[in-house]
């Protein structure tokens, strides 16, 4: 996932789903993500072994896709690197968050938690047992959307000890039913195409493609499982 040079930036995604299959076509056909299914152990959201297809593109691994209970809310969660896992679950709590998973290994890949902050948003800091490099290019912004920005700059400068990098917070808009959660902002190299084709794939838009400062179109959507995510173009 990262290596200790990544400290403070989201190295991972993996979206938390209510159908796995529906989202690999999802994706697959909106973004051209391809997968490889690994068969790995204990992970974030419940301990034992499971499969765990990994989203490729450009000849990376850059996240993964996970089952979650029918009853659950679809939802993309990130891995922010960390100094010390448990160090930063405890100071999470000592700030008003839920450590809503106590520290634990992913064999093989490195020690996680999953925290949750006082306005309900999850994050899982994160240590990775490698060196590989943190994955770029596909996932290139992550949005807090949040009732507390000025609360929740606080909490997550105080939990992974210093500054989120390539991360923005935003209030939720009061004509918007979002829930508080991190949002990923994915690659797109137009933005109107991606979000008209992402509607006909089976998604719903939440606001349509407008201006980000400093980093280009963006939209909000829910993918065809309830997931929320954001296609971004970048600036040229």
């Amino acid at each position: 996932m990262s290596e200790q040079s990544s400290m403070g930036h989201i190295v991972w995604h993996d979206l938390l789903t209510t159908d796995v299959g529906q989202a690999r076509q999802f994706y697959g056909e909106l973004l051209g993500w391809t997968y490889e299914v690994e068969h790995a152990e204990d992970f974030v959201w419940k301990p034992g072994a499971a499969d765990y297809p990994l989203i490729l593109q450009g000849g990376e691994a850059h996240g993964g896709l996970v089952a979650i209970e029918p009853d659950q809310q679809s939802h993309w969660l990130a891995f922010v690197a960390v100094d010390n896992v448990d160090a930063a679950a405890n100071r999470s709590e000592k700030l008003g968050g839920t450590i809503e998973r106590t520290p634990f290994v992913i064999p093989g890949v490195g020690r996680s938690a999953v925290v949750r902050d006082p306005q309900g948003a999850v994050i899982c800091p994160f240590v990775a047992s490698h060196s590989y490099p943190a994955p770029t290019g596909v996932f290139l912004w992550d949005e807090l959307f949040t009732m507390d920005i000025a609360g929740a700059q606080s909490f997550y400068e105080g939990v992974v000890s210093g500054t989120l990098a390539a991360v923005g917070a935003s209030a939720i808009p009061k004509d918007l039913a979002i829930e508080p959660q991190w949002v990923p902002h994915i690659a797109v190299t137009d933005i109107d195409a991606a979000t008209s084709k992402a509607v006909t794939l089976g998604a719903r838009a939440i606001a349509p493609p407008d201006k980000r400062t400093g980093l280009g179109r963006s939209a909000l959507l829910r993918d065809p499982t309830g997931a929320l995510f954001a296609v971004l173009q970048p600036e040229s």
